[in-house]
């Protein structure tokens, strides 16, 4: 497949034409009974005549063996162990939608089967991320036999320590990626890490670790998130008790794909494989909104019957991620597990709240990073060594909870990897990184590592922490890492366009087809397409920022069009190139095919 980049450089955009063999694409219509523009979206996305079938319908049946991912059998044992002998598990997660969904759901199928569970979920500015020693021994010390961490612990080697001092067993389940010392370094007895330990219980070096980034995970498996891997071992626990007739066989695990959707979208994790089997199943769980906080949650979000991906990324995980950025997340493990309607609206009413106080004081912070960023930095796309690559800011008083989602919308605005840090209180700056989908954060936080105290995370999102000192070095350090990975072309938003298309072959069957490639978001993104010579036979504003319209193609086929944030008198005369995704615009009762704009040119103009 080739691809060829044109630059529109009156707003710096660039416009990558991905052009398939069109053999391939007749293939694929003949293979999927599928239209030309939906076999090009296929084609585009890597999808082969033998995949294609499997893609378009991700059933659970597809799903991998449990036992696949390695760790998950003796995971299982151990657990079925801790409920025979009545022993008490302890389940740490972490403070975001993907570390909250996985606690709920792992205590919940644990639950179901006799189990005695507590949860814990730490608080981030008074406890830090993830798994510690101090957690251990604050938490964990004489409260549980057992202790599962969910979505972090791959990295926590001090922690490791301090639960083998206290003879205190250990299953760490996880998705970031692995630092450079194996977990198991130092752990007498225990082997291979991850691949099907002996449940040696009361010994004081037992462990297993199961992460489907460490050697010996299916493929298909190397991109779940914390809430992916739980289901996981969810599925292992309940396939032993039945293979060993101890149990299992009346728990339904269909019931917590909803759990699955929410935390997998959230932690924007790539829609493919086997993510994409859960999301597509998960979200008709979620749709049935079944639980009292889901639905008290979707009703004080504004979210109907039929939820997208979208109603997830911009209304549920933002209310979700709220308590963890800005109170306590445990409020957020509350709200899934109510069984009281009363209860969960008086919770979905708190992080409703929670979330609006996120968004004043985030938009102050992204204000003065503007502000600082301006003064310290030279942007733009010209190609002069002197152009930053990366963006580092930080101040004292930035609240800790909103600088992973300040570092997003830099990111997104500026399109550079960016580093937002804010002193913690300790001392020290601690902070996130975002990326673009071209840059692994931790491959470039590895480079720089003798200017941080620690680091951690995955490719497009990582956290760190550094003393102030360091803080000059750090930049100069990330910014060479950067240089070395991303062009100044790479500073320039892109379009990939799956090609070329009339307006006619956009009818109702394409539309059906279309749903068929949901869910989208992450590595499965909307399909973008382009129509050259259009006339505009309509335009007018839309809100303060952005214009609705009516376009013709060549042919005479007219769309309807939406703009956002394009005013009418901000388009260039007619006939126009435009790049767009199609889509149906739902409105009360009524549905109607759309295309919503990404860029537009005068045609000809390239």
């Amino acid at each position: 497949m080739e691809s060829t980049t044109f630059t529109r450089e009156q707003e710096n955009r660039v416009w990558e034409f991905f052009k398939p063999d069109l053999n391939l694409v007749g293939r694929l219509m003949d293979e999927a009974s599928v239209s030309r523009p939906i076999g090009l979206v296929l084609a585009a996305r890597g999808v082969t005549p033998e995949s294609v079938q499997s893609f378009l319908h991700p059933d659970m049946e597809n799903l991998g063996d449990p036992y696949s991912l390695p760790g998950t059998k003796a995971a299982a044992k151990r657990l079925w162990e801790a409920i025979q002998k009545n022993q008490r598990i302890m389940i740490h997660g972490d403070y975001d939608t993907d570390g909250i969904t996985a606690t709920a759901l792992l205590a919940w199928v644990l639950r179901e089967n006799g189990a005695q569970v507590t949860c814990y979920l730490p608080h981030r500015i008074d406890d830090g991320y993830g798994l510690t020693a101090d957690s251990i021994n604050k938490n964990a010390k004489g409260r549980c036999d057992l202790l599962v961490t969910v979505d972090c612990g791959i990295t926590s080697y001090d922690a490791v320590d301090a639960a083998r001092a206290i003879n205190l067993d250990l299953i760490i389940t996880d998705h970031h990626t692995p630092g450079p010392t194996p977990l198991h370094d130092g752990l007498s007895g225990v082997g291979s890490i991850g691949l099907g330990l002996p449940a040696n219980t009361g010994s004081e070096d037992w462990m297993v670790v199961v992460d489907p980034k460490l050697p010996g995970a299916p493929k298909v498996t190397e991109d779940l998130a914390g809430v992916g891997v739980a289901y996981k071992v969810a599925s292992a626990f309940l396939k032993y008790g039945i293979e060993n007739a101890i149990g299992g066989d009346e728990t339904e695990l269909h019931a917590v794909l909803d759990l699955v959707a929410l935390g997998t979208v959230a932690d924007i994790v790539p829609l493919l494989n086997e993510n994409r089997i859960l999301v597509r199943q998960g979200l008709q769980v979620l749709s049935m909104q079944t639980r009292p906080g889901i639905h008290e949650l979707c009703d004080i979000a504004n979210v109907g019957d039929m939820l997208a991906t979208s109603d997830i990324t911009y209304r549920l995980a933002p209310r979700i991620n709220a308590t963890g950025r800005m109170g306590d997340p445990t409020d957020s493990l509350r709200l899934l597990e109510a069984h009281d309607v009363e209860h969960a609206k008086e919770l979905a009413g708190i992080l409703d709240r929670l979330n609006r106080e996120r968004q004043t004081i985030e938009e102050q912070v992204v204000l003065e990073a503007e502000a600082q960023i301006a003064e310290r930095y030279r942007l733009g796309t010209g190609h002069s060594l002197s152009v930053a690559r990366s963006l580092v800011v930080w101040s004292d008083s930035w609240h800790q909870g909103v600088v992973g989602i300040v570092a997003s919308r830099l990111t997104r605005r500026y399109h550079r990897p960016s580093v937002v840090l804010t002193r913690d209180p300790s001392g020290q700056f601690t902070g996130s990184a975002r990326s673009l989908r071209t840059l692994n954060l931790v491959q470039v936080l590895d480079e720089c590592k003798d200017t941080l105290i620690r680091f951690g995370g995955h490719a497009m999102a990582a956290g760190l922490s550094l003393e102030e000192e360091n803080l000059e070095k750090f930049c100069l350090k990330f910014d060479e890492a950067v240089q070395k990975v991303l062009g100044i072309e790479s500073m320039q938003p892109t379009l990939s366009i799956c090609g070329e298309v009339a307006f006619s072959e956009m009818d109702d069957v394409f539309f059906q087809e279309l749903k068929e490639l949901e869910p989208f978001g992450h590595g499965n993104t909307e399909p973008i397409f382009i129509t050259r010579g259009v006339m505009p036979e309509r335009k007018y504003p839309a809100g303060r920022t952005h214009t609705r319209g009516v376009v013709r193609d060549s042919d005479g086929t007219r769309m309807q069009f939406i703009a956002f944030s394009r005013m009418p008198d901000e388009f260039p005369p007619g006939p126009w190139d435009i790049v767009y995704s199609p889509h149906i615009n739902r409105v009360n009762d009524s549905e109607m095919p759309q295309l919503r704009i990404h860029d537009i040119r005068p045609a000809g103009d390239l």
